[in-house]
């Protein structure tokens, strides 16, 4: 693998971490509330979430893999590819279990993006508002297990 997309690959995973700790903390601030506005905080949050997953799996997908299928599913056909090691080349990027999990961030985010702010279910939004952060804290274990891979196929090639 080429040294310089080795070193912004982690550059920039590593910046959608960063990224993911902002939205934990913005979580926090606005779970408290019952309002329509707290709902459609949470909802904005939970959508950000899964954007800042699938970032990462478009980041290695292109560098990595070559490329992912821009067929109708391939939000869901990216997220299953991640839970795949590709002999000789990488690892699973995620558990199969994770995925599993990030799955409902990827189902709410297709309704957050197809409805209004106001058509929001407090039931969802508070479901899943309350296991984001264990699903976050997962997803950066994770991830940050796929990075020392990185920096060890980075140091491999010097």
């Amino acid at each position: 693998m080429d040294k310089d997309i080795l070193i912004g690959m982690i550059s920039e995973i590593e910046r959608e971490l960063e990224n993911l700790q902002e939205l934990r903390n913005e979580m926090m601030d606005v779970k408290s509330g019952e309002s329509i506005l707290s709902r459609r905080s949470m909802g904005s949050i939970l959508h950000d979430f899964y954007n800042c997953c699938e970032r990462i799996f478009k980041k290695i997908a292109l560098d990595i893999n070559g490329g992912y299928e821009d067929a109708e599913k391939w939000h869901k056909a990216l997220l299953v590819r991640m839970t795949v090691g590709m002999k000789g080349i990488r690892p699973a990027v995620i558990s199969e279990e994770l995925a599993a999990e990030l799955d409902d961030f990827l189902s709410f985010r297709h309704v957050f993006r197809n409805i209004y702010g106001f058509e929001l279910k407090g039931e969802r939004v508070i479901y899943l508002s309350k296991k984001f952060d264990t699903v976050a804290e997962w997803f950066i274990r994770e991830i940050k297990t796929f990075l020392i891979f990185l920096g060890t196929e980075l140091k491999s090639g010097l």
